[in-house]
């Protein structure tokens, strides 16, 4: 009986000594536990990265199609087939390569250095700056 006593004993004692220490200072308990979790200031950002839900084989194809957006109309692109005029404003009917109609203003512009100086009746009159110079250019309407 009296070993199993003893090693009770020995076993209470052992229990005592490891419990001691964290009983008599809880705060340094604490303090390990948040030098543990503490990661500082972190921020992720997601610019520049890949969506990951998104397969990769798609990525790769958007990469190599470039986009080009076109802006605007050349001059060569469309043909006048016509004059509108309503009230105080008169409109310039115009006809792209696809057969599109299109009507343009005084003031509208056909691209970024090509816009609409005047709108007649027989024709419509077009500026465009070259060297900082202004211009002018007269398309009639064409006759059958």
């Amino acid at each position: 009986m009296n070993q199993p006593r003893s090693s009770l004993i020995t076993a209470l004692l052992l229990c005592a000594f490891v419990a001691i220490p964290a009983a008599a200072n809880p705060q340094a308990k604490d303090q390990d536990k948040a030098k543990q979790t503490d990661i500082g200031n972190f921020s992720y950002s997601s610019v520049d990265r890949r969506d990951p839900f998104e397969p990769v084989y798609l990525i790769k194809i958007k990469k190599t199609k470039p986009e080009t957006k076109k802006t605007g109309y050349e001059l060569e692109e469309l043909r006048l087939v016509g004059v509108l005029k309503t009230g105080a404003v008169t409109f310039a009917m115009m006809e792209d390569i696809q057969g599109k109609g299109l009507l343009f203003k005084k003031g509208d512009f056909l691209n970024k250095n090509l816009w609409v100086l005047d709108v007649l009746e027989e024709k419509m009159v077009l500026g465009y700056k070259l060297k900082g110079d202004v211009r002018k250019i007269a398309i009639d309407i064409p006759r059958k």
